[in-house]
């Protein structure tokens, strides 16, 4: 074999296993981790006897097929003896087979039945920086294995690039092996685009350049397959074409036609790939990798229920994976189209998938388990509390656990593998007696879509325009033609170019999911109304009402009848894409559903639903609410699937604990509404008591902050019902409630709201916390005044104003004497000449005041 950097470190990494739980192990691309580690282990324990398995898992399913022939061939083995692997619908294995390569969903459902892998000695999970949900998922259920049962089990974790930091915090101090060096270097270089340039134009012309500047064959980064393709497209009317094939890959290409990319050819190599390519995937002969920078990267979006594909720009440890693709076989070159300054502002490691995708299957497989409630489940990172509450809640509505229990049919759904719906879904059908048939629908919607989208837009530019057919369900048309073509009869698609390799992956993922469905709840043949793919369309309504199963939460009501758009049970907005042929009915499920950037998600294949298929499930129940333009709270007499109202009457409020409840959160959103900032009664006596609190604390008068105004709220939402009932109540009765009489007291004495001024008059005192109390009083009002009054048990001075006739500020002190000694002759003189009319006495201190 082919002398790599790891085989200097196997000895290590082997007494590290030997001696310790979990083992990490970080080597660059290229250092042979992934094709030499396992058989080493391997190795080590058949020489002490041992029969025990070992698993080396892989992230995607092409990978482990990929590296288990590999290893097969390092190891002059055939594969399916020794070595083997075992993928979805496809394995290679027998009972002598001691390492095998896997997708980590395939040991994540034999823990389900084999909760403590008995057989088990060593576990390797591989390419640990995609952090994908199931490789986050198995890391924490094996480590409660070996918490529990299995001290002897061991976790190898491997991988380019680690977040160290996360590891340490979560799994301790275990031990780390670093390979540093690479096989081979790798040169990068940066050639971003020009503001004019469009990504397609630019990574074709770089493409075409290093064609004829390097050796070897390229690698070219892209976000997706439509990208890949429009590349494609423009290379191959080039001068590129004449000298290299130009090849794509992506995930949902069938494994023979990624196979077929991966192996060595007569010809050179362009391979425009996403970033399927990252991992231990090697492509023989590449030499140059160019690198858009850029990925579709999923996300669950809490608000529509939904994952959606971002366009985002790649982490630097992707980026690292991606340049190490350049130096497996030889020394080669990474060409980024991206700047120094760009590369360096990217984010280390992408957010992993347990933070970012739909948690349904992984919170199935948990429950299912006996994890489902336990808040102390070993995970690297906690899922996102909102996507957790949203996949619990999808489970309970497909009737997979009840309470937080997983019930029978939960059981069934979790040994099936597909997603939680689709497992929904067969098992309704094979209760309906329409198995075979849904079987094949349920692989049809969870492998690679088979109509060719794209030679559909070649061969009808007006793509965007209404479709014209019209029929019951987008599903059932895409089955019927998938049915008469592998019947071999002639038929007509709509929907695009049948891909027969696409077909032929559906129609083998049909077979494995309808046999382990009848081993999981029996087969009775004359129940099953369809074997084999019938020119008959038979069940049709079965095979609906089934999907109503496995997508109780994507019913959708037409908003209008002749329109395409609806609302969605969650109140999402849905518009049916211009393709859909279910144009008529009023009640219909979005099977294959795009959140998209606009207010309302596209659904691209939908399918009707009668009203009578949901009758028995309807809810009826008097629901209140804050009726947002009103401001106020109303009740309806609702009729709703799940959340979905479909018939709403106006009815009176019967319960006054939840109306009180309802019209408080509206006060609370609406708080500047609600509050009367403009009662001055209220808002001086909130005033009086935060500055007396201040100036006499031993009074220990309550805080009046947000907290004990919304208690007072709440207690005046009892029997009101709207916002402007709430404004116009007694706040501040209902405030001084909140004080006892001692306190009320000292208020009103302490900090009065208004002082009696030798003319008699009653003149309101201004408070504002963290100032003096100011009183503006005219100048003859407060003759026979000697000195500036106090207030809070006379600690605090008023603040005067002291007013001309014409009511405008003439002097402000809180020394009336010194004021009347010096400063009363000047404003005298001035005032006296203005106002001749009104009393100006020598001694002001000692006359007679005046209200004129």
């Amino acid at each position: 074999m082919q002398p790599l950097p790891i085989d200097s470190h196997l000895h290590e990494i082997l007494d590290a296993v030997r001696t310790h739980r979990i083992v990490v192990v970080e080597a660059p691309p290229g250092s042979g981790k992934t094709t030499r580690v396992a058989p080493a282990l391997l190795e080590r324990y058949s020489q002490s006897g041992s029969k025990d398995r070992i698993y080396l898992l892989q992230p995607r399913r092409l990978a482990a097929r990929s590296v288990a022939e590999r290893i097969a061939q390092e190891n002059a083995s055939a594969i399916g003896a020794r070595i083997g692997y075992q993928v979805r619908f496809d394995h290679q294995i027998s009972r002598d087979t001691q390492l095998i390569v896997a997708t980590e969903g395939i040991l994540l459902r034999r823990l389900q039945s084999d909760p403590a892998l008995e057989d088990v000695s060593v576990v390797l999970l591989d390419e640990f920086h995609e952090r994908s949900l199931d490789a986050d998922l198995l890391l924490g259920m094996l480590r409660r294995v070996q918490e529990t049962v299995r001290d002897d089990l061991r976790i190898v974790i491997m991988s380019a690039t680690l977040d160290i930091d996360l590891i340490r915090d979560s799994l301790g101090e275990i031990p780390i092996i670093r390979v540093e060096s690479r096989t081979f270097p790798v040169r990068n270089l940066y050639k971003p685009m020009n503001p004019r340039d469009r990504l397609i134009e630019h990574l074709v012309r770089v493409v075409s350049d290093s064609v004829q500047q390097y050796e070897g064959d390229i690698l070219a980064f892209l976000p997706g397959a439509g990208e890949i393709h429009r590349a494609a497209e423009e290379l191959n009317r080039t001068f590129v074409a004449r000298d290299c094939d130009v090849l794509p890959l992506y995930g949902a290409m069938t494994l023979e036609e990624q196979s077929r990319v991966v192996q060595t050819g007569p010809r050179r190599k362009v391979v425009l790939a996403t970033n399927i390519a990252e991992t231990s995937l090697t492509i023989e002969g590449v030499r140059v990798v160019v690198d858009s920078g850029q990925a579709r990267v999923m996300r669950f979006s809490p608000d529509v229920g939904l994952d959606r594909l971002c366009l985002e720009s790649i982490s630097q440890a992707s980026a690292t994976q991606r340049a190490g693709r350049a130096g497996r076989v030889a020394p080669g070159v990474c060409i980024r189209l991206w700047s120094e300054a760009a590369d360096r502002a990217r984010a280390g490691h992408l957010e992993p998938e347990i933070r970012r995708l739909d948690l349904c299957s992984a919170a199935l497989q948990l429950v299912a388990w006996g994890e489902g409630e336990s808040e102390d489940f070993p995970w690297l990172e906690k899922p996102r509390e909102d996507a957790w509450q949203a996949a619990n809640k999808l489970l309970e509505h497909l009737g997979a656990i009840s309470r937080g229990k997983i019930t029978s049919i939960g059981i069934h759904m979790s040994q099936l593998p597909i997603h939680p719906r689709l497992a929904r879904m067969v098992l309704e059908a094979a209760d309906r007696g329409c198995l075979s048939r849904s079987a094949l629908l349920a692989a049809m919607l969870a492998e690679r879509d088979p109509f060719d989208r794209r030679e559909q837009r070649e061969r009808s530019p007006s793509i965007h325009t209404k479709q014209t057919s019209k029929w019951f369900s987008d599903c059932l048309e895409r089955l019927r033609v998938l049915e008469r073509a592998l019947n071999r009869q002639h038929y007509e698609s709509p929907f695009g170019e049948l891909n027969f390799g696409a077909l032929r992956t559906i129609a083998s993922a049909a077979e494995q999911i309808e046999s382990q469905t009848k081993s999981l709840v029996g087969s009775d043949p004359s129940h099953d109304s369809n074997h084999g793919y019938s020119d008959q369309d038979d069940a049709p309504e079965e095979i609906l009402r089934s999907l109503l199963a496995g997508f109780p939460d994507r019913l959708a009501r037409r908003r209008q009848s002749g329109k395409n758009n609806g609302l969605m049970v969650g109140g999402k907005g849905v518009t049916l894409h211009p393709q859909s042929g279910v144009l008529e009915p009023e009640f219909f499920l979005c099977i294959d559903l795009d959140g998209g950037k606009g207010s309302d998600a596209i659904v691209r294949q939908a399918s009707g639903v009668e009203v009578d298929w949901i009758l028995d499930k309807l809810v009826t129940s008097e629901e209140c609410f804050f009726h947002p333009s009103q401001k106020q709270v109303v009740a309806r007499r609702q009729t709703r699937w799940l959340d979905l109202v479909l018939q709403e009457t106006p009815t009176a409020i019967s319960d006054n604990a939840k109306a009180k409840a309802i019209l408080m959160q509206g006060v609370r959103q609406y708080w500047d509404q609600a509050y009367p900032k403009d009662d001055e009664s209220l808002c001086g006596f909130i005033e009086r008591v935060r500055c007396l609190r201040d100036w006499i604390p031993e009074l220990e008068l309550p805080e009046i902050g947000l907290p004990l105004l919304e208690e007072v709220a709440e207690e005046l939402c009892d029997g009101r019902r709207s916002l402007a009932e709430i404004r116009n109540a007694p706040w501040l009765d209902w405030l001084r409630a909140r004080f006892t009489p001692d306190q009320l007291q000292a208020v009103d004495r302490e900090a009065p709201a208004r002082i009696q001024v030798p003319s008699g008059s009653q003149i309101k005192i201004e408070y504002e916390q963290g100032k003096p109390p100011v009183l503006p009083v005219k100048i003859q009002e407060v003759f026979s005044w000697r000195a500036t009054p106090r207030i809070a048990k006379g600690r605090v001075p008023l603040l005067l104003h002291l007013l001309s006739p014409a009511m405008r500020p003439q002097q402000i002190t809180d020394d009336l004497a010194s004021f009347w000694a010096n400063g009363y002759p000047e404003v005298k003189k001035e005032l006296k000449r203005r106002y001749p009319k009104h009393s100006w006495p020598d001694d002001p201190a000692n006359a007679e005041p005046g209200r004129k």
